[in-house]
């Protein structure tokens, strides 16, 4: 029988098959962003006899499904950094950063992957509210004012989503307070 495992080793195996887990979550979301976006828009272009309101929802639903992933994405890219660098902290001369002496493109770092997907995703949504608004608006008012619609709302979300936390939470959150 073997020795038993010291709690660091362990607490490194665990936070490496955490890690694993959560990049191949990763790896399947631009498949499931292609996947969706591209279904999606099929159904609103391609399929005939369906509603003009139908057609306009389905691509809304597509915008709106690549910013959500594009959340989804920085949200697990933050996790999977956090453990690289629980497991940096176990072993830090055998940890593979993914920064080579010599890169071929230096200016690309640990999020470049990510951003130039989400780069993609936010151009596959602002296709996906552009065909709605130019090709399939349903309602009998000015087009304009839906567009005004849509970008005061993505503005709201905006701030609801990446607004600072007021002073006073930070103090509770940093004196033991739950947030």
């Amino acid at each position: 029988m073997t020795d038993p495992k010291s709690r660091e080793e362990l607490c490194y195996v665990q936070n490496f098959e955490q890690f694993r887990n959560l990049n191949a979550q990763m790896n399947h979301i631009p498949a499931l962003a292609m996947t969706l976006t591209g279904g999606l828009w099929f159904g609103a272009g391609a399929t005939e006899n369906l509603d003009i309101e139908i057609r306009f929802a389905l691509l809304m639903l597509a915008g709106f499904s690549n910013l959500a992933l594009i959340l989804i994405v920085y949200r697990i890219r933050d996790v999977l950094e956090s453990y690289l660098e629980r497991i940096e902290t176990f072993h830090p001369s055998s940890f593979a950063g993914g920064t080579p002496k010599n890169p071929r493109l230096p200016w690309l770092g640990s999020y470049s992957m990510i951003t130039i997907f989400c780069l993609l995703m936010l151009l596959a949504a602002m296709f996906s509210f552009i065909g709605a608004f130019w090709k399939y608006w349903p309602f009998e008012i000015y087009v304009w004012w839906g567009v005004a619609a849509l970008g005061l709302l993505l503005l709201g979300l905006y701030l609801l989503i990446f607004r600072r936390r007021s002073v006073k939470n930070q103090a509770n959150t940093a004196g033991g307070g739950s947030a």
